[in-house]
């Protein structure tokens, strides 16, 4: 008798620790901050603020990020995941004080960094005894990486013109290029925090401007569009890292 107590005793103990490892196996949903590191934070070869003549404003800010994963057992602690996450990052500082260097009175919207990272990966999951899981996984796909549109409205005084009402916006094209991550954390019956590092390739930057200006004293002054070679500017790349830092809820 004693035997089988012992026997169902473990018995449970393991079926406990199993339910403990696939507890966050299922559907989730996370979000978190995302902290850029490397020349993704310093804006090294990324000048987006493109109106600005003394512009060096490439750097991304700490962001914040919003996401679902899914995640399925395959074998024993071992479970495969499909994840997909939105990433934004704005810049690490105010283009608007830039463009009043050349242009008074300049009122600007700020482009902002925008990385859709989807993946397939496997995490494997260590049991405590305590009920707490700790998990590491890694991942790997694709990123779709864009930058908002920028814009620049000013008023200054120009000799012969007059006064001078202008408009310039600047839309990005989107680039996809290999996304990977790699992370640990713990999990708590539903609840989950995480610690990731993520890196993405290099992105071309590349847009097209237009301009909308009139003068007192010439009327329209019908800029248009204003093309580079083959109809876009191109003004380097870009290479986003970050460190993530999420909570997640599993259904």
């Amino acid at each position: 008798m004693k035997k089988f107590k012992k026997a169902i005793s473990l018995v449970a103990i393991m079926m406990s620790m199993s339910a403990a490892a696939v507890a966050q196996n299922g559907f989730s949903v996370r979000a978190g901050g995302n902290f850029p590191v490397g020349t993704f934070s310093q804006g090294e070869g990324a000048d987006i603020a493109l109106v600005s003549s003394v512009s060096e404003l490439g750097g991304a800010a700490t962001g914040f990020n919003v996401g679902f994963k899914y995640q399925l057992g395959v074998v024993g602690n071992l479970s495969a995941f499909a994840s997909a996450d939105l990433f934004y990052n704005g810049l690490n500082g105010d283009t608007e004080d830039n463009y009043a260097i050349d242009l008074e009175g300049a009122d600007a919207t700020q482009p902002a960094y925008l990385n859709i990272p989807a993946m397939l990966g496997l995490n494997y999951t260590i049991v405590d005894f305590s009920g707490t899981t700790l998990w590491v996984e890694a991942g790997a796909g694709v990123n779709f990486a864009n930058i908002t549109s920028s814009s620049v409205e000013y008023n200054t005084e120009l000799p012969l013109l007059g006064t001078v009402e202008a408009n310039s916006k600047s839309v990005y094209d989107m680039a996809t290029t290999f996304a990977w991550q790699a992370g640990f954390g713990v999990s708590l019956n539903k609840l989950s925090l995480g610690l990731h590092y993520y890196g993405f390739g290099k992105a071309p930057i590349s847009y097209e401007t237009s301009i909308d200006a009139n003068a007192s004293n010439l009327g329209s002054l019908g800029i248009g569009n204003i093309l580079g070679e083959e109809g876009k500017f191109e003004v380097g790349k870009v290479q986003p890292s970050m460190v993530v830092v999420r909570l997640g809820y599993t259904f």
